[in-house]
């Protein structure tokens, strides 16, 4: 099954997905985990309560665009605060694994809220790497409104998944 068949980008997403790539000059490559992650919450295919997120490699790291419905909300047309996070989290750790084919996995995060998202706006995510030394990876995400403030940003320290050695 290719990646977005069964749940592609809305029409706002693919127009946001189009600036961007107008404005770094040059088409963005979507970037893929396996079949084996088919379940993941934030991009699996065969999750139907997933956020189906697509991710996009940029020169640092990688974006994704997300539009919550009534289904993602907290209080009355705005978008649940741990779902925010949860974009940021998987932006973060989605792209590591989707960079390394190893999983990292979040052990400390640390996220500021700016400004609500509204139920039906689409918004930005993006990450970017900050250091990486052994198991450890530092990242960085934002989550960016279309008029290009930030909603929410977050550090976080990611911890590779211990490889077995054959």
């Amino acid at each position: 099954m290719i990646q977005g068949e069964l749940f592609p980008m809305n029409d706002k997403e693919k127009e946001l997905l189009k600036r961007e790539e107008e404005e770094v000059g040059h088409r963005l490559e979507e970037i893929h985990g396996g079949p084996e992650y088919g379940m993941c919450f934030a991009c699996g295919e065969k999750n139907p309560i997933g956020l189906h997120l697509h991710f996009f490699e940029t020169a640092d790291g990688c974006l994704s665009f997300f539009t919550p419905s009534h289904e993602h909300q907290s209080y009355n047309d705005r978008m649940h605060g741990g779902l925010i996070m949860t974009l940021m989290d998987e932006v973060m750790g989605n792209y590591l694994f989707l960079k390394t084919g190893i999983p990292a996995y979040t052990g400390k995060m640390e996220s500021r809220f700016r400004s609500p998202i509204l139920i039906g706006e689409t918004v930005k995510v993006i990450c970017r790497e900050v250091k990486r030394k052994g198991p450890l990876a530092v990242m960085e995400a934002e989550v960016i409104h279309e008029d290009g403030t930030v909603a929410a940003e977050a550090l976080s320290h990611m911890m590779f998944e211990r490889q077995k050695k054959g």
